[in-house]
C-alpha cells in the first residue's frame, strides 16, 4: 500500500468516527426517559394540550365547540393527576412498610448496614422539585 491509500483510509475512519459522535450527541438530546413523578404533572399538561389540539384539528371543532370541550379535557387532566398522586402515595407507603418489615427481621449489625444502604439510595435518588410531595 502506498501512503496515499493509507491516508485515505485514516481520513475515512476519522470522518466515520466524528460522524458517529455527532449522531450520538444529536440522538442523546432527543431521548427523554419516562418522566419521574416530580416532572410528571408538567408532562401530563403538555400531553393533554397536544391531545386536545390534535383532537380539535382532526374533528374540525368550531371555536364554540372548543370552548365547550376544554373543561372536559381539563377534568381528564385533573383525574389523571389525582390518580398519579394516589399511586405515588401508595408506592411510598409500600416502601415504608417493606423497610419496617425487613428491619424487624434483622440483627443490630444488619440494621446498621441496612440503614446505610437506604441512605445511599436516598442520596442517589434524583432531587424532587416543587411538584413532588
Amino acid at each position: 500500500m502506498n501512503s496515499k491509500s493509507i491516508l485515505r483510509i485514516v481520513a475515512c475512519l476519522t470522518a466515520l468516527f466524528l460522524l458517529g459522535g455527532v449522531c450520538g450527541y444529536a440522538t442523546s438530546g432527543r431521548l427523554d426517559p419516562r418522566p419521574s413523578y416530580p416532572r410528571s404533572t408538567q408532562w401530563a399538561e403538555r400531553w393533554m394540550e397536544q391531545r386536545m389540539v390534535e383532537d380539535f384539528q382532526r374533528i374540525g371543532a368550531t371555536p364554540e365547540q372548543q370552548d365547550e370541550l376544554r373543561p372536559i379535557y381539563g377534568r381528564l387532566l385533573a383525574e389523571f393527576n389525582a390518580i398519579q398522586e394516589e399511586s405515588a402515595q401508595k408506592v411510598s407507603d409500600s416502601f415504608k412498610r417493606h423497610g419496617r418489615d425487613v428491619w424487624m427481621k434483622l440483627t443490630p449489625e444488619q440494621r446498621e448496614e441496612f440503614q446505610k444502604v437506604n441512605q445511599e439510595r436516598r442520596n442517589r435518588a434524583p432531587k424532587s422539585s416543587a411538584n413532588s410531595q
